[in-house]
């Protein structure tokens, strides 16, 4: 007997992270059009916060409105995306995960939900995804990890792993504030659908991340994104759901 609801054998979430235009302009259309409902993670800031985002924060948020509408979850992607990765470039100023304080970062995600319950209130479930996959603060014997708090206020919580079909998360046994996700950059259609492929034998979660699709630093072509969404869309037998949906759906079943 699977573990998953009736028909489905494994779950699949598929994640954005950043609130870019090609997931406005093309992921969501190519989704909607499958019926596939996915998790976009946002980050709440506007011209309250630097003048060069242009627009107030919630009219920044108006623009997923539909979608949301549409059974898209938001997630929370924290307000100004602190990091650290080590590296110290002018973006970072002012929001080093190195030199924050865990006060800091609850401060800073707390706001970011705040807007995003203004923004979203029909929404019942969120999840967060920590930035640049980062889950502490601090540095050396001062570092202090994060991923308790955010236990304690969202259902579910995105990490990473390798890209690898096998480390998909086994519903069974999962931290759920610190679930694995494949950052599937630059990987053709065919790679995308073996991962899937692979969850889908093991009866796992697989959770995607994916930043722009032909767009940006770290993107996906637009054809391969295509191919997984037509993959999934012919299988019939893997559930396709938002993180929180799936989250919720793992905490109640395993309760």
């Amino acid at each position: 007997m699977s573990f998953w609801p009736h028909p489905y054998r494994a779950a699949v979430s598929l994640s954005f992270d950043d609130g870019m235009r090609s997931q406005l302009e093309t992921a969501l259309p190519a989704l909607d059009a499958a019926g596939m409902r996915a998790t976009f993670y946002l980050n709440p800031a506007g011209a309250e916060e630097s003048a060069g985002l242009g627009d107030s924060w919630m009219e920044r948020l108006a623009r997923w409105q539909p979608a949301q509408a549409r059974g898209h979850e938001m997630g929370n992607h924290s307000l100004l995306h602190p990091c650290s990765l080590n590296i110290d470039p002018p973006w970072l100023q002012g929001k080093n995960l190195r030199d924050w304080t865990l006060e800091q970062i609850m401060a800073d995600v707390l706001e970011a939900q705040r807007r995003l319950m203004a923004a979203f209130p029909a929404q019942r479930e969120t999840s967060y995804a920590y930035p640049c996959y980062e889950d502490a603060v601090g540095r050396g014997k001062n570092r202090v990890c994060y991923t308790p708090f955010i236990a304690g206020h969202f259902t579910a919580a995105r990490h990473k792993s390798e890209v690898r079909g096998e480390l998909a998360n086994d519903p069974l046994v999962c931290d759920l504030h610190h679930l694995s996700s494949w950052p599937v950059e630059r990987c053709d259609g065919a790679t995308l659908v073996g991962l899937a492929e692979q969850a889908a034998w093991l009866g796992r979660w697989a959770i995607y991340t994916f930043h722009g699709i032909s767009e940006g630093h770290l993107p996906v072509g637009a054809s391969d994104f295509q191919e997984l969404v037509d993959y999934l869309a012919r299988r019939g037998d893997v559930w396709v759901a938002p993180v929180a949906e799936v989250g919720a759906y793992v905490r109640d079943r395993t309760a």
